[in-house]
């Protein structure tokens, strides 16, 4: 029989190596949960007012997944149906917010229809952090190298503008940067399968998530490109089940004569300036010009082109898709940038870990990531004039398109 004095530890004894990290990375987590959640509080706080209003993008959302619900499918891009139901279940406007997403999106928010729209909009806001929590779970092994400088560098990474942005909106953005989070964590796992179903269930972001799909077809990533290509005839079909055939050919239409026109279907104008790509680069710099559309699609074509013979491996496939797919999308708004704190993250860990920016593409890539990170900011003091931050993302898009000797590697596991 043992005594009881032979099992307890010795008062001097190393404490257990396995503990010892498991609590450091316990307080790390309640430190960044610390730094977080009030910024996200004042920012809700402070759009108080245009919640109450309705005048956020989840307006939309909350109607047409109250439409799907209630059987009318059919009538989802149907301007005078979506200004009916967005005046009835949320607040008279001048105008209505149009959807412009493929039509399996609205099944997302048909649950929360069965709220009042502001009870609603709360409970998706705490989706939205719940699934940015899971976004920074799997994103965590990346920021490892940033962990090491300063337990809560992951967390400052995570006050990326544009995530502030999506959440005060009822944006969906969140969601895409953790199905792209996802894809991430499969390529580092070898599980392209799974990556390209996961990206594919982002086409509700079509215009982001198509230049990905090509890449990765250029880059003859076929397990991730026949897994996204078979999930993407499955949404095409529920779109098609939920909307008919005939809203659906009408929806593809809208969307050609949109970007054609620059106008919403309710005639309002697009605010081509306050994108940061291509698109809202040549638009502010030439207005109106009848030479923005050609000089958009050439530049997007030979961007495209120069990043398919880059034939990246493991997770820098999305270390270059990213940027490029966002740079040459041809709508894009402030919440749409979410997806590029991966990239942001990935350049910045991997600089931290080497603490060395010797070679002159490293240290482009960190100044350009630095300055994207905080880039987005400038909408604060510029709206109309929002274009300016495409300028850090081309920067940041040509850095990591440029080989260097150590390309970024995988992860802490």
């Amino acid at each position: 029989m043992l005594n009881d004095e032979e099992d307890m530890p010795h008062p001097n004894a190393a404490p257990d190596q396995h503990q010892v990290t498991h609590n450091s990375r316990v307080r790390a987590l309640a430190l960044n949960a610390m730094l977080l959640f009030p910024w996200f509080f004042v920012w809700l706080v402070a759009t108080l007012p245009a919640i109450r209003d309705g005048r956020v993008d989840f307006r939309a959302h909350y109607a047409v997944g109250y439409m799907v619900r209630s059987g009318l499918g059919h009538e989802i891009y149907d301007y005078s149906a979506q200004k009916r139901f967005q005046d009835e279940l949320v607040s008279q406007a001048k105008l209505a917010l149009p959807f412009v997403r493929p039509a399996y999106q609205p099944l997302l928010f048909a649950p929360f229809s069965f709220l009042p729209f502001r009870q609603a909009y709360f409970a998706f806001y705490v989706v939205n952090l719940a699934v940015l929590a899971l976004c920074f779970q799997l994103l965590r092994p990346y920021m490892a190298g940033l962990a090491r400088i300063r337990s809560y560098l992951p967390a400052v990474m995570f006050l990326f503008f544009p995530i502030a942005a999506a959440l005060i909106q009822g944006q969906d953005s969140i969601i895409f940067l953790t199905l792209l989070a996802g894809a991430l964590a499969c390529i580092q796992l070898d599980r392209e399968y799974l990556a390209g179903v996961l990206v594919a269930f982002g086409l509700f972001k079509f215009q982001l998530v198509i230049p990905i799909a090509l890449l990765f077809l250029a880059w003859r990533r076929w397990r991730f490109s026949t897994a996204f290509a078979c999930t993407a005839a499955l949404l095409a079909a529920i779109s098609i089940w939920i909307a008919g055939l005939a809203q659906s050919v009408h929806y593809l239409t809208s969307m050609i004569q949109m970007g054609s026109s620059l106008n919403f279907s309710s005639g309002s104008p697009i605010p081509v300036n306050q994108m940061a790509n291509l698109h809202g680069a040549f638009y502010g710099m030439l207005g109106r010009s009848p030479y923005v559309l050609p000089l958009t699609i050439a530049s997007s074509a030979v961007i495209m082109i120069y990043a398919s013979f880059r034939r990246p491996h493991g997770v820098n496939a999305l270390l270059i898709a990213i940027p490029v797919s966002v740079a040459v999308s041809y709508h894009l708004f402030i919440h749409d940038m979410c997806i590029l704190l991966i990239p942001i993250v990935l350049v910045l860990n991997r600089i931290a870990e080497e603490w060395t920016t010797k070679h002159q593409y490293g240290l482009m890539r960190m100044a350009s990531a630095v300055l994207l990170f905080g880039a987005p900011m400038c909408l604060l003091f510029a709206m109309d004039r929002f274009w300016i931050a495409s300028l850090p993302l081309l920067a940041f898009a040509f850095a990591t398109l440029v080989p260097q000797r150590s390309d970024f590697p995988l992860c802490d596991r």
